[in-house]
């Protein structure tokens, strides 16, 4: 195999999938990206892919190249990102073999070798099936996922929650997390002729796409495709002129009913615009204790009382005047699981629903039902 790239062309392409590359593995190969081009249907230009896997996410990227020969090899990952990163930019790169043992790499005057494995060693990412797939606009989709992701579990006891579920069903798109403490639900509009899809998607998964499609942003092309196979996710979209594809285990498991977690009545109505409160919140959290500590709603007509304390630290409270005339209410909640609701609210104006100091609140856009989060009360000190 012989290739030339340019170095920026080839460093992008690199830093896609570099991320797959495990550190530790006890299949060497997994230490390597895989170089192949990819054979053309009659017609077709040939495609040179970059590809790497740990085995739970694979990520292909395309890579604009000069095909001298073709072939495929594997190369050290973390090794070749670093030499790549130290070429003059600008500059072309060749690669090329002969035994399929060593890499030759010449840019300039400057040369070394690499050392290689056998491809036909390096798991097969599958294809992307496009004819059963999904299309969603790659803005909407990311902004899902980071609606939702912040209420994910991370205790690898609870293995189901430990991700995103998405679901596609009837013209409408969700996703939903939670971590057993706090809910976070978003709804967008689909095809009504869609796949149907119920998967939860592994956060592993999850942080990779929002990554990349953070990268992404100003993109012409807006559409994502999402493919869900058997036990596995497959994302295609493009990236300039090349194509990235991620595929992705899904969690084997029951995803809980969210439905029967999210409230369906409420005692009490709360508008406030969404920087008052957060700023409120924000500065009563440095008064909580750093574990378990809880930030205190205090409701009387026309008031709001925001509070915290510390033992040994001291305590805080501030008043916002809100449109309130129901009877006086307290509600305690983790200060962070507020923040990190509202941060992710981008709507000016937020609604605080409650029934009883006991039973979870909810916050949602004050003129939309689209993005929910639930959160369990604390013990009022």
């Amino acid at each position: 195999m012989k290739l030339s790239f340019n170095k920026g062309d080839l460093q992008a392409a690199i830093q896609t999938v570099q991320s797959s590359v495990p550190s530790k593995s006890t299949l060497p190969v997994l230490s390597n990206i895989l170089i192949r081009v990819e054979k053309a249907s009659k017609g077709e230009t040939q495609k040179v892919w970059l590809e790497a896997t740990d085995l739970e996410v694979g990520i292909r990227a395309g890579v604009k190249a000069e095909i001298l020969k073709d072939g495929k090899i594997t190369v050290p990952g973390k090794k070749f990102g670093d030499l790549v990163r130290e070429m003059p930019d600008g500059s072309e790169i060749e690669l090329s073999t002969n035994d399929g043992k060593k890499v030759e790499f010449k840019c300039g005057k400057i040369k070394a070798t690499l050392v290689s494995l056998p491809p036909e060693d390096f798991p097969t990412i599958p294809e992307f099936p496009s004819g059963k797939c999904l299309e969603l606009d790659k803005t909407i989709f990311r902004e899902m996922l980071k609606k939702t992701s912040f209420a994910a579990s991370t205790d690898e006891t609870r293995y189901v929650l430990n991700g995103i579920f998405f679901g596609s069903a009837g013209g409408e798109m969700k996703t939903v997390a939670t971590d057993g403490r706090r809910l976070a639900f978003v709804s967008r509009p689909g095809a009504e002729n869609a796949l149907t899809a119920n998967v939860i998607i592994p956060s592993k998964a999850i942080n990779e796409l929002m990554r990349l499609l953070g990268q992404d942003e100003n993109s012409k092309n807006s559409v994502i495709q999402i493919a869900p196979f058997e036990n596995q996710i497959s994302f295609k979209w493009t990236h300039g002129a090349e194509e990235i594809v991620l595929v992705s285990r899904v969690i084997d498991g029951t995803f809980p009913n969210y439905d029967q977690v999210i409230p369906k009545s409420k005692e009490i109505e709360l508008r406030v615009k969404t920087s008052d409160i957060f700023s409120a919140i924000k500065r009563a959290a440095l008064f909580a204790q750093d574990r378990g500590g809880s930030v205190r709603f205090s409701l009387t007509k026309g008031l709001l009382k925001i509070s915290a304390n510390a033992s040994g630290v001291g305590e805080e409270e501030e008043e916002l005047v809100v449109d309130y005339a129901g009877p006086d209410f307290e509600i305690a909640f983790n200060p962070q699981f507020l923040m990190d609701s509202l941060r992710n609210n981008d709507a000016p104006e937020v609604s605080f629903e409650f029934s009883t100091a006991l039973n979870p609140g909810l916050i949602k856009p004050s003129n939309s039902n689209n993005y929910l989060c639930v959160i369990m009360p604390m013990r009022l000190q």
